[in-house]
């Protein structure tokens, strides 16, 4: 796994199933107008580091974490065809979270999602595997 950010660096881990399902609840829910941000926070916050010990733990090969600078990740964006705008934009949203980003909407009851890391491989990626 390779990223810009520094390997050590929590954040959130979030299941796109969870992320689905509460643009869903949002809209079906009758009684929501207008404008609406719901943060989506994961049940836990992790490094790119634990989350190659956890994939290595489950998936049957060892998996590691690099961290490569930005040039290097935009220039494999171009190398699988991703146009230079959109290389540009999926960068920008990684670097953004760089030297101290914090969540706009901090972590609560509300914003924690129920799928784990763990689940989501067994459940997800294995399958495909």
């Amino acid at each position: 796994m390779t990223t810009v950010l520094p390997l050590d660096q929590p954040m959130s881990w979030v299941a796109p199933r969870d992320i689905a399902e509460v643009a869903s609840l949002t809209l079906l829910n009758t009684q929501w107008r207008g404008r609406r941000v719901h943060a989506v926070h994961g049940p836990q916050d992790l490094s790119w580091r634990q989350v190659a010990e956890t994939l290595t733990a489950h998936v049957g090969h060892p998996v590691q974490a690099e961290q490569i600078t930005d040039t290097e990740m935009l220039q494999r964006y171009l190398a699988v065809g991703m146009p230079p705008m959109m290389a540009d934009a999926v960068l920008g949203m990684s670097t953004g979270l760089r030297d101290g980003f914090r969540p706009e909407q901090r972590r609560t009851l509300a914003t924690t999602t129920p799928t784990t890391l763990t689940s989501w491989i067994h459940e997800e990626l294995i399958p495909v595997l």
